[in-house]
């Protein structure tokens, strides 16, 4: 996709489109070159550069420009010709300059994109990033600490942690053997210390293994829960049967013996 302009798009699914209004986002955006793709927290995030007007009477606008897409539960993106069919889910549909379009396709409808001039407009109140080097073990033990929140829904929270998910949560807790609605101030500095491992080993595992299969055909990937979504089911450590419970609204798996809420 570097150096690909996008020539036209086409919004099938206004909700898709969080800012600008859907139409505005489809006039804006064509001209744009993709220079470069990143991430932030959750989000794919397309630079986007445009050259300058040579004339007042040309046509105006930011010459730069981010696009973030989040991709939810069942977002897509393909690139495919420009003369294969649309398929039914498809939302948005960009059209590049060499023939190609790049499509979102999303089954669930819960997908996002923003189109602004500086990322910090969507992600700026979001918490440091799990896997950069900065985010070390101090850190990690400094923002705890000031917590007194169960520790699930906080690892939940993108304010505190950018990027994790309810599955990878539980699969990190089960690692570091804590509770998940263990309160966060209660954690020694071994536990935190164990936890800080975790999310980093259980990240690291899921994005070589490019996500976990839900069975729904939506992602396809090859990372196999240890916890999650396995309910009545042996624990992989020590074979005493996996719970399932609510924690923050969110469905929680845990095992009762290797994970016992200690220090309520």
């Amino acid at each position: 996709m570097i150096g690909r302009t996008l020539i036209a798009a086409r919004v099938r699914w206004a909700r898709t489109i969080a800012r600008p209004a859907p139409r505005d986002f489809a006039r804006t955006i064509r001209g744009f070159t993709i220079v470069a793709i990143n991430r932030r927290a959750k989000y794919l995030v397309f630079e986007l550069h445009r050259r300058a007007a040579p004339t007042r009477s040309a046509r105006g606008g930011p010459t730069t420009a981010f696009l973030l897409i989040h991709l939810k539960m069942s977002g897509k993106l393909s690139v495919r010709d420009r003369a294969a069919p649309i398929e039914q889910h498809d939302r948005v549909i960009f059209d590049l300059d060499d023939d190609r379009q790049l499509r979102f396709n999303d089954v669930r409808k819960f997908g996002r994109m923003h189109l602004v001039t500086h990322i910090d407009e969507v992600t700026g109140a979001h918490g440091p990033e799990p896997l950069d080097d900065d985010f070390t073990l101090d850190v990690f033990r400094a923002r705890l600490k000031a917590r007194s929140g169960a520790i699930k829904p906080l690892l939940l929270n993108q304010r505190f942690l950018s990027g994790v998910g309810n599955i990878y949560a539980d699969e990190a807790l089960w690692y570091a053997k804590i509770h998940p609605r263990r309160k966060a101030g209660s954690l020694s500095d071994a536990e935190i210390a164990a936890l800080y491992r975790s999310i980093r080993r259980v990240l690291r595992r899921a994005i070589t293994d490019q996500g976990t299969d839900a069975g729904d055909g939506v992602i396809e990937g090859d990372y196999r829960p240890r916890v999650y979504d396995r309910a009545g089911r042996p624990c992989h450590r020590c074979r005493r049967p996996i719970q399932r419970i609510v924690v923050g609204q969110r469905g929680t798996h845990f095992c009762p013996a290797c994970q016992r809420q200690r220090g309520k």
